[in-house]
C-alpha cells in the first residue's frame, strides 16, 4: 500500500506525540513510584576519609578565587582535605591567583595546555584521598556538600560514584532563568533515573568518585567532548552504581553561559559528545545492563531522532502551507486540527505538569509561571538549534576544545 504525503506526516506527527507522552509520563509515573524516598538520603554516621578535590582550570581568572574561597570554608577536618588545582596552560592570571591560596594548603600544577580529561587525570594522579571530587572552577560549593554526599558511599560498597545537587543562581537575563529551570529539571530527571541505576552523568560541579574505581577501569578519556558523562557510561558498564543527591545541603552552584553564542556552543558540544558517547557504549543495549541498557540509551537515540523530525515537520508545514490547503477539503483539515489539537494540549498539559514537579521538588526554588510557559513554547525549539549546529559540526568533522 502505497503512503501519502500527507499520511506520513500525520504518521511521524503521532509518533513524535506518542514519544513525548510516553517519556513524560514515564518520569511522572517514576516519580510517583519512588516519591516517598525521593529526599531519602543515608545519614552521615562520622566517617571522615580523606576527600581530593581536583579543579581543572583554563583562563578561570575571573572565577577561580570564588571556588577556592568556597572550598576552603567547607565544613570538614582540614587534615582530611586536599585541594588541587590544575592549570591547563591558561594564558590569563589563573594560575597567579591560585598560587595565592598555596599558603592556605592549595596546591597548584601548571601544564601545557592538553584539554579537560587531561588536567583531571593530572590532578588524580597527584591525588592522595580515598575519594576525589572534580570541581569545575566556574563553581562553588555549599559548607555541607562533603558530609552529605559520602553517606552514599558508606551506604553501598557497589556506588563508585555520587552526583551533588548542581544549580543555578536565581536572578539574571531570561536566558539564565530557562538553564536555570533546565538544570532543575535535570536534577529531577537524574534522581529518578538512580532508582534505576541508568545515571547518564557525573557533572563536573563536585561529583565524587572512589579514587580506586579509577584504577580499575582507568582516568577520564582525555580526547572526549564530554567525558563527565563517558566516565559516568564507563562506570555503568562495568557494573556499578551512581547516586544523586537532591539536598539543599548538597549544593554546588555554577555560572552559566550568559549570552546565546556561547549557550550554543556549549549545547553544540554537549550534543556532539553524547552522540559519540552512546554510540560508543551502544553495545549495552542488552539485558545484561538493564534498565539503563534496554531503556535509557535506546531513549536518546529515539529523543535525537524525535528533535530531527519536529525540525522536518516545521519545515514541510512552512513550505507546503498553501499546497495543502489548495488540495486538502476543508472538512478534513478542521477534523485533523481538532485531533491534533487534543494531542497537543495533552502533551502541553504533560509537559507542564513534568516541568512543575521538577521545580517543585526544590523546596526552595521559585519560578515564574511565565518562564515555565516560555520554556516550553521556545526555549526547547531553539534548542532545537543545537542539534543542527552538532549535525552539522559533525559533518564537517569540525574540532572542538574547552
Amino acid at each position: 500500500m502505497k503512503v501519502g504525503t500527507m499520511d506520513l506526516v500525520e504518521l511521524l506527527n503521532y509518533s513524535v506525540a506518542f514519544f513525548t507522552i510516553f517519556t513524560t509520563v514515564f518520569f511522572l509515573l517514576l516519580f510517583f513510584r519512588y516519591r516517598d524516598k525521593y529526599y531519602y538520603a543515608p545519614k552521615w554516621s562520622g566517617w571522615t576519609p580523606s576527600v581530593s578535590i581536583v579543579i581543572p582550570a583554563y583562563n578561570e581568572g575571573g572565577n577561580i578565587e570564588k571556588c577556592l574561597d568556597s572550598l576552603l570554608r567547607l565544613d570538614y577536618p582540614k587534615d582530611k582535605l586536599e585541594i588541587i588545582v590544575v592549570d591547563d596552560g591558561s594564558t590569563d592570571d589563573t594560575s597567579m591567583k591560585a598560587k595565592k591560596y598555596e599558603k592556605s594548603g592549595v596546591k597548584v600544577v601548571r601544564q601545557k595546555n592538553a584539554g579537560k580529561g587531561a588536567a583531571l587525570n593530572t590532578g588524580i594522579n597527584e591525588a592522595s584521598g580515598e575519594l576525589v571530587a572534580t570541581m569545575d572552577a566556574d563553581s562553588h560549593v555549599t559548607q555541607n556538600v562533603i558530609k552529605e554526599l559520602i553517606p552514599f558511599f558508606e551506604d553501598d560498597e557497589k556506588v563508585m560514584a555520587v552526583t551533588p545537587t548542581v544549580k543555578i543562581a536565581p536572578g539574571g537575563s531570561i536566558i539564565k532563568e530557562f538553564q536555570r529551570i533546565e538544570y532543575l529539571m535535570i536534577l529531577f530527571s537524574r534522581k529518578l533515573l538512580s532508582y534505576i541505576d541508568a545515571v547518564p552523568v557525573t557533572p563536573g560541579p563536585f561529583s565524587m568518585f572512589r579514587r580506586k574505581v579509577f584504577g580499575e577501569i582507568g582516568g577520564f578519556d582525555e580526547h572526549n567532548l564530554v567525558e563527565d558523562q563517558e566516565i559516568a557510561l564507563r562506570i555503568q558498564a562495568s557494573h556499578y552504581r551512581i547516586r544523586s543527591s537532591v539536598s539543599d545541603r548538597a549544593t554546588v552552584y555554577t555560572e552559566p553561559p550568559d549570552n546565546m553564542k556561547d549557550l550554543f556552543m556549549q549545547r553544540k558540544r554537549w550534543q556532539r559528545g553524547g552522540v559519540r558517547n552512546y554510540w560508543k557504549y551502544r553495545y549495552m543495549i542488552t539485558g545484561e545492563f538493564g534498565d539503563f541498557g534496554l531503556f535509557f540509551i535506546p531513549l536518546n537515540f529515539a529523543t535525537l531522532g524525535a528533535f530531527f523530525i519536529v525540525f522536518g515537520l516545521l519545515v514541510n508545514a512552512v513550505f507546503n502551507v498553501p499546497y495543502y490547503a489548495h488540495y486538502i477539503p476543508l472538512e478534513s483539515v478542521k477534523m485533523s486540527v481538532n485531533m491534533f489539537t487534543v494531542i497537543g494540549v495533552f502533551v502541553l498539559a504533560a509537559s507542564l505538569a513534568w516541568l512543575y514537579m521538577a521545580v517543585a521538588s526544590f523546596r526552595t526554588e521559585r519560578v515564574k509561571l511565565r518562564y515555565l510557559l516560555l520554556f516550553i513554547v521556545f526555549y526547547w525549539y531553539m534548542m532545537m538549534g543545537a542539534n543542527l549546529l552538532m549535525a552539522a559540526a559533525e559533518i564537517r568533522r569540525e574540532k572542538c576544545s574547552w
